[in-house]
């Protein structure tokens, strides 16, 4: 059964480059100044609201382990709100959010959709409309395999981008992993209550993502924090799912 109405699509047809740092308040401060002075507020983002993502796997965590090994179509869905809410999938819109990661590159496409069809997504119903690049038919893939909500992170991000997000850079604070206790697709099951809190992130994670070559500032900034901040860090998907499961590195 297709319903698709209603829908928009914002989609990322071009890999773009991506990495993450974590970082201390001070550092976080210092490029967060740097970005603001180059690249203007990003519209999304506003700051100091909440964002609250939830991050789909299967039973057999397909995704989880193909994220591990730096290649996988993740699925999830996002919702921004004023004050931190304790139940996801309350809102009236929310993204519908299909990132395909390949080592330190993605593509993404972005679905804004009612919230109440998210059980009917997560039945196999067709809300989606055919994409050029195909994510949103492996997401199918992906749902009929049991794909369902699994984990949550919730955060206060700060986000600076130039036009048609070329760059992009963002500062995540508060950062909060949660479990959500997901038991069936049928209508009644949203909202969702989220928790038990599986882990909060005392410093702050910095992404910088961007298409093309970096410019002589942001290039000079991505090797300041590769200098202060040289670890990999995986993404907050795959360290949910460290926490979720128990297997954070000791």
């Amino acid at each position: 059964m297709a319903i698709r109405h209603d829908i928009s699509a914002q989609p990322e047809s071009v890999p773009r480059h991506e990495e993450r740092f974590i970082a201390s308040e001070e550092l976080a401060r210092l490029v967060m100044r740097t970005a603001g002075s180059h690249l203007q507020l990003a519209q999304d983002d506003r700051p100091y609201q909440w964002s609250t993502t939830v991050y789909c796997d299967t039973y057999d965590w397909k995704v989880y382990r193909a994220a591990e090994q730096g290649a996988a179509l993740r699925l999830r869905f996002r919702e921004y709100h004023r004050t931190r809410p304790e139940d996801a999938f309350t809102s009236a819109r929310l993204w519908l959010e299909l990132k395909e990661d390949v080592d330190d590159t993605s593509r993404k496409e972005r679905f804004e959709i009612a919230g109440d069809l998210v059980p009917a997504f997560l039945r196999g119903e067709e809300i989606l409309p055919p994409s050029a690049n195909g994510l949103s038919a492996r997401a199918g893939e992906l749902v009929r395999d049991g794909a369902r909500p699994v984990v949550v992170t919730q955060y206060n991000r700060l986000a600076y981008a130039s036009p048609q997000d070329r760059i992009r850079v963002t500062a995540d604070h508060n950062l909060i992993y949660l479990a959500v206790p997901w038991t069936s697709n049928h209508d009644g099951a949203i909202p969702a209550r989220m928790g038990p809190i599986l882990a909060r992130e005392t410093d702050v994670v910095i992404e910088m993502k961007w298409f093309d070559d970096l410019p002589s500032w942001a290039e000079e900034l991505h090797g300041y924090l590769r200098q202060r901040a040289p670890e990999d860090r995986p993404s907050k998907f795959v360290v949910g799912m460290r926490h979720l499961l128990g297997e954070m590195p000791r």
